[in-house]
């Protein structure tokens, strides 16, 4: 009797997504020997390509990955989070923003089965997309520095489910200012 698995069970298949990641990604930036600061890869009539390497360690690299759009809002769209696992050979999408809202992977109620939802669909969404930037010529030519990493409006940072709870913080705000005493000059 055989006992093997015909199909890999979801932790596998993402773990086996992680590493074609991580091929697909080091063919379009090797950025374990980049200095943390904001990239720019340019490939005629394309959008340009940024890359901001948040973080260097000995064995990861933190990274973001968003194409730059003339006349769109916002204007670095799609914008994905990459912790490329250097040693191991690995890497991921830790959270991804496709429109004017980021996702909050990690909300403190959110359901573990919703995570691993989220990051299957969204590393199966970047395997795609690195094929599509290194199909459209974005592995030619050079990196360019650009300047340091910028800051990022944490106002656009949305947990699944809590647009509720956004907008009770936003109500409770504005009834403790409203009751707050005028001050007399």
């Amino acid at each position: 009797m055989n006992n093997f698995k015909v199909l890999p069970n979801a932790f596998e298949w993402l773990l086996g997504l992680y590493s074609d990641n991580f091929e697909r990604l080091k063919r379009l930036v090797d950025a374990r020997q980049m200095v943390p600061g904001r990239y720019l890869r340019e490939v005629e009539g394309q959008p340009a390509l940024l890359l901001d390497v948040l973080e260097q360690q000995p064995y990861t690299t933190l990274l973001r990955l968003s194409l730059r759009f003339a006349d769109s809002m916002p204007a670095e769209d799609p914008e994905s989070y990459w912790r490329v696992y250097h040693d191991a050979r690995q890497a991921e999408v830790t959270h991804c923003r496709f429109d004017a809202h980021r996702v909050r992977l990690f909300a403190p109620d959110t359901p573990a089965r919703l995570i691993a939802q989220y990051r299957r669909r969204m590393n199966s969404f970047a395997n795609k997309w690195l094929e599509h930037l290194l199909e459209s010529g974005y592995a030619e030519g050079h990196w360019r520095l650009i300047g340091g990493v910028p800051e990022w409006d944490r106002a656009l940072v949305i947990a699944p489910g809590a647009e509720e709870e956004a907008s009770g913080r936003a109500r409770s705000g504005a009834q403790r200012r409203s009751r707050s005493p005028a001050r007399s000059a």
